[in-house]
Order: structure tokens, then sequence, then C-alpha cells
């Protein structure tokens, strides 16, 4: 397994130290920009977290600057850009290494350690990908490949893409222009090293709000390994909504800090955090728009629940029942809808025993942290509710989208549960007074969390989801050689259903006929897989839309070759592989 890791290391060097010079230059940037704000107030491990968190904000703003100047950087200059981004990460770490005070160092190196360690983990997944999977995955290539060919227009041009998610795909299209490597390949390391990052940023809310570290490392290990999401989300192609995932930590971070030190810090450094937090969520919105709502919820449940304290203890505890009522009957309603039931899949399935811990210690979150506890638990409710709640005349082409989707709801739950967590497991020390003993608890439950992890977690790309095989790229080559660039391949489709509404959302990907646009340049249009290809009424439809040519993939769904096997008067075999076939539609022609 790490021998898969140090394969992807030695292939893809230059991509993975691009990606990793550009995240020590970030990070050390925003814990600059916060260390001038906060000072001595934040310990060397929360700056460290923080860092971490928000690395993505100036990244993408470097991004961004590089598109608009329209950047076209040659090797010499993508090696002085390496050069650069080296030396000056190295005048940040000595700058800000002053601020390390001793006691924080053991954490900040734990913290490293498992930041190297889930990197090599995350990249045994790179070794068996032949290109990232799904249907959403071939959008993004397609997308990041136009930003390059636009680099010499710039920005605006990019801007006439139809597709709101813009901001990973600039940052995309940055990483693969500086590192001169293949799209893919930035894609899924990308994916990767953003996974190994996003649990490092949930330390900093619970080691602030706690004061322990081993609250702190257990959310870590909970955020990182406690279910197989928010990774699974690679298999879906959510690479925007994994990135976008990765800042959420960093905008509620800094609307936690907002909220505790407002009344302590200067007008100057105040204003300036709100504008750090400004900038955060506009981020955030570009990176993917949904995210936007979450930061709504999370807002809604943090004023709901400071209001919440101010009542008496008995009102207190009332309104937590109704709210963990009203989430056991959203999750019963939730069970009886065919296509919302794997929302629960990755925390009820493999990741029972770590929800029912997590369980378990929510009774000594709400014990000793009501406040930051209650929160969680509402936006649990509130994200499960967003399921239901239409977007209607909101945003033009989506009349039967609701505020959140069934893949980013599964993707995004984890959140609160590794913050329950984390807070849980800081009550129960508060409730033991040997300090000894407060260790073992938390080494304890942060092993039990790995171990299981060991058992049911799975480190490559499901089989559910992969739409492309070698018999695909190969076959892909040979269209490239042998199809006039005016070919009209009609591709497998099947419909797309993730929101609880029973009306129809439209055709995706079926199997690796969606890379034939991305790769190939060739024009595609989707086909229901299920089609019957022996009937007369098809082949005058394939006509009327003027296909040429039709693809059989060798995984996912695809159509049945035998229909069009049995009619070589209107399909010709224009190639024949074990699991691949390409034929040219010339049933047309005939009289």
């Amino acid at each position: 397994m790490i021998q898969a890791s140090f394969s992807v290391i030695t292939d893809q060097w230059h991509l993975i130290l691009g990606i990793l010079l550009l995240i020590t230059l970030s990070h050390l940037l925003i814990s600059s920009i916060l260390k001038n704000i906060f000072s001595s107030q934040l310990t060397a491990d929360e700056y460290f977290a923080l860092g971490m968190a928000g690395w993505i904000l100036p990244a993408f703003l470097i991004a961004l600057l590089s598109s608009v100047l329209g950047f076209e950087p040659s090797t010499p200059f993508n090696l002085f850009i390496l050069i650069f981004l080296f030396i000056s990460s190295i005048f940040f770490l000595l700058r800000f290494k002053t601020t390390l005070e001793t006691d924080s160092k053991p954490t900040t190196f734990i913290l490293l350690c498992c930041f190297s360690i889930s990197i090599l983990l995350r990249l045994v997944l790179v070794s068996k990908a032949i290109l990232p999977s799904y249907f959403d995955s071939a959008q993004h290539y397609l997308i990041i490949k136009n930003i390059l060919e636009n680099k010499a227009t710039g920005v605006l041009s990019s801007l006439t893409i139809s597709y709101y998610h813009l901001g990973y795909h600039f940052l995309a299209a940055f990483i693969t222009s500086i590192s001169q490597a293949e799209i893919a390949k930035t894609m899924l390391i990308f994916g990767q090293i953003i996974l190994a990052t996003l649990p490092l940023s949930l330390f900093f809310l619970i080691k602030h709000e706690t004061r322990s570290n081993l609250a702190g490392i257990f959310t870590v290990s909970l955020a990182a390994f406690g279910w197989y999401m928010p990774a699974h989300a690679v298999d879906w192609g959510k690479y925007p909504a994994l990135t976008s995932v990765g800042m959420l930590p960093f905008v509620l971070s800094l609307a936690y800090l907002v909220s505790r030190y407002k009344n302590i810090l200067s007008p100057q450094k105040r204003s300036l955090l709100y504008i750090l937090l400004g900038i955060a969520m506009l981020v955030s919105g570009l990176l993917h728009s949904r995210s936007l709502i979450i930061i709504a919820i999370a807002g809604t449940a943090g004023v709901i629940s400071a209001w919440q304290q101010k009542l008496s203890p008995r009102q207190q505890v009332l309104i937590v029942f109704i709210v963990i009522v009203a989430i056991i009957a959203e999750a019963l309603y939730i069970q009886k809808q065919d296509i919302l039931t794997l929302l629960f899949d990755p925390y009820i399935q493999k990741g029972i025993l770590v929800t029912a811990l997590v369980l378990f210690l929510s009774i000594f979150a709400q014990r000793s942290y009501p406040q930051l506890t209650f929160t969680c638990i509402l936006a649990i409710g509130f994200i499960l509710g967003s399921l239901f709640i239409p977007v209607i005349g909101l945003i033009p082409g989506y009349e039967h989208a609701t505020l959140l989707d069934r893949p980013f709801a599964e993707m995004i739950l984890f959140l609160p549960l590794s913050m329950l967590g984390g807070l849980g497991l800081a009550g129960l020390e508060k409730s033991v007074q040997q300090i000894k003993l407060k260790i073992l608890i938390g080494l304890g439950a942060t092993c039990l969390v790995l171990i299981n992890a060991i058992f049911t977690y799975d480190l490559y790309l499901s089989d559910c989801c992969v739409l492309a095989g070698n018999d695909d790229m190969l076959a892909m080559d040979w269209m490239n050689m042998h199809l006039p660039m005016d070919a009209h391949v009609g591709v497998s489709a099947t419909e797309l259903k993730v929101l609880a509404s029973d009306k129809f959302e439209g055709y995706v990907g079926g199997d690796a006929g969606i890379w034939v646009t991305p790769l190939i340049a060739r024009s595609t249009t989707p086909i229901f897989y299920d089609t019957n290809f022996s009937e007369q009424s098809t082949l005058e439809t394939l006509c009327q839309m003027g296909i040429s040519h039709l693809y059989v993939g060798e995984l996912g769904q695809n159509f049945d070759s035998s229909q069009l096997n049995a009619q070589p008067t209107w399909y010709k075999l224009l190639l024949s592989m074990p699991q691949v076939k390409v034929y040219e539609v010339v049933g047309c022609n005939l009289k």
C-alpha cells in the first residue's frame, strides 16, 4: 500500500511539490495575518490549524490573479515560481517560528505527522485510478481545460462558461499550469491532498473552546477516518464541493473568533477580521454555491443557540429535547424516501461504531459545552430539513432543486458529528480527575476510531462510480486518430436522481463516453442507455439528431451492443475490443 503511494510520489513529484509549496506559503500568509490580529491570544498549534483551514483563500486569490493577467508560464518560469514559493515559505516560516510556544510544539508536531501520514495514505487511491470517477469529473476536466486554453484572453473568457463552481476550476488550472501536469492527475492528487488537510482544520474550534489538545486530536481522527465521508465525495467527482468543504471550517472559525473577541479587539483589528471573514465567505461561495447554505445554517444555528442559553435551565432542556425529536422524525421520514435512504449509509453501515461513540460522547458535550453542542445538533437538523426546501425561481434551470441535495448533505454531516465527538471527549475529560486517566481516555477513543478505520475504510476508488477502464483509454486514442473532427458521437446516459422531488432532473453520463468531448474534442449527445437500437424509430431519431457514431464503454451503464450488432446495415462496427466498441451510424444513408 505505502509502496503504491511512493510510486505516485516518484511519478508525480513535481505536481505534489507544487501543491505542498502553495499550501505552505498560503498557510503561512494566513497565519501571519491572524497573528497580527490576535497576537498571543492564540497558541501556535491553533495558528497552525487555522492556517491549514484557510490556505485555500490566498491560493485561490493567487490563481485568480494569474488568470486575470493571462499568465502562460513556460518551463523556466515554472521553475522560478517553485523557487519563489519555496523561498517565500522559508521566509514566512522563520518569521512565524518565533510564535511557537514550548507547550504547543508537541501538538503541532503531532498534527504535522497526521498530515504527512494522511497524504501517504490518500495517494494510494491515485496509484490505481485511470481517470477521476463519475460523470461530474469529466465536466470539471473540460472546464479546467477551457480555462487553460483561454489563458491568453484572461478570466473574462473563462467566466463565459455556463457553470457556477468556477473557484475550484481556477485553482486546479493554476496548479496544472505551474506544475505542467496532466489535468486528470491534478484533479486526483489535489483532491486527495485536500482530504489530508481538511481534518486538521477542525482542530482549532475544539481546542480553543475546550482547551484540550486530546479532544482536538480526537476530532481530527474522526474527520479523517471516522466515516467514509467526505472521502467518498471523490468517487462522485464532487471536487468543487470537497474544496469548499475544506474552506468551511475556516469560515466557521473566523465567525467563532468574531463572536468571542469582537469586544476585545481594537476597532482596526476587528475591521480586519470582518474583512477577512467576508472574503472567506465570498471565496467559499465561488468554490461551491451550496457552501453558502451551510454557512447560513451554521450562522442561524449559532444565533438560536446563543438565544437558548439565555433561557432557564428547564427551558433549555425542553428545546434540546424538541430539536432531537425533530431530527429523529426527519431521519425516519428520510428513510422512507427511496432516493434519500443512502444519506445515512456512511454513518450507519460501516460507521455505526463511530457514530454510536459520538452519540454517547454528546451527553458529556451537552453538559460541559451546551452552546456549541446545541449549535451542532441544530445544524444537523437544519441540514436534514434543507433536503425538502425548494429553491424555486432562485436559480434558473434548477426549478426542482432544493437547498441541499442528498450527496452534499451526506458529505457534510461529518462536520457537526466530528465536532460533537471532540466536545464530548473534552466533557468526559472534565469528569475525570486523574491526568493519566484523561490521557488514557483520549488515546483510547482515538485508537478506537483508527482501529475501526483499518477494518472498514477503503482507500481506493469505489467500483460503484468508476466509468473509465483501460480499454476505454485505448479506444479514446483510436477515436482521436480515426474519427473526423466533426464526428458527432452518441454516448450512454442515465437519469440523474439526487433530490427528494420525483421530478425529472436530467441525464448524466452512463459510461466512459462522457469523456469523449473532454479528451478528444468530439461533440457528443447523451442517449438513455436502455434505448432499443433495433427499432426503426430509434434510427430515425439518431438521424434527426445528426449522430454519426455510437460509443459502447467498458464500465457503467452502457448500450446493448447485441442490438447494434443485430442491425449491420444500420450500425457499422469500426472498433471491437473485449469491453469497448465504436460504431458508425450508416443507416441514415439508406434510401
